[in-house]
């Protein structure tokens, strides 16, 4: 990836005024892209991923103080303009966000590999599922503003009800004790 890098994100079929041009902050490398506002953050995350930066992108956008929803809400919709600077904060940012994300992304992953065992009929010790609970809770918060601990929040209220339906699962699982 150069410095500056343009994204034509299928904007070749969109008319100028439906596109916008986005300086995207990555870790200090700055990317020129070029995205429809009808794109959603997820969108425009997979796309960046795919195109300039290494493999899928977990992180946070936002624009100034205030964090972009990843629910599916459009970059218009969330007032995101052509020329606006936006920072995405992944989980090797150097960052207080980026050290919190980046423990709730290690849960998340260790609840997928649970998750795994357990359609494959091995349940996971009680004991390693309270852990994973006990991860998610540490999860480093001092340092965030709002808008960065209630995204944190949001994350860790999905890791933390994905976690709860799988401990239900393995506790329904035929135990091979004997």
């Amino acid at each position: 990836c150069s410095r500056l890098l343009s994204l034509a994100l299928a904007c070749s079929r969109l008319p100028l005024a439906q596109s916008m041009k986005l300086l995207i902050v990555v870790d200090g490398v700055r990317h020129e892209v070029v995205a429809a506002g009808s794109y959603t953050v997820a969108e425009l995350l997979q796309r960046m991923g795919s195109t300039c930066l290494s493999g899928s992108v977990d992180g946070v956008l936002s624009l100034g103080n205030l964090i972009l929803p990843a629910d599916g809400t459009t970059l218009s919709d969330a007032n995101v303009a052509d020329r606006d600077r936006l920072i995405l904060t992944t989980i090797a940012s150097p960052t207080a966000l980026g050290k919190a994300l980046a423990a709730l992304g290690s849960a998340s992953a260790t609840l997928e590999r649970f998750e795994a065992a357990v359609a494959a009929g091995d349940a996971p010790h009680e004991e390693e599922l309270t852990r994973l609970f006990e991860l998610v809770d540490a999860a480093p918060l001092d340092g965030l503003s709002e808008a960065q601990r209630g995204e944190c929040r949001r994350r860790r209220k999905a890791i933390v009800a994905r976690l709860e339906a799988l401990s239900a699962r393995a506790a329904a699982m035929p135990t091979t004790c004997q």
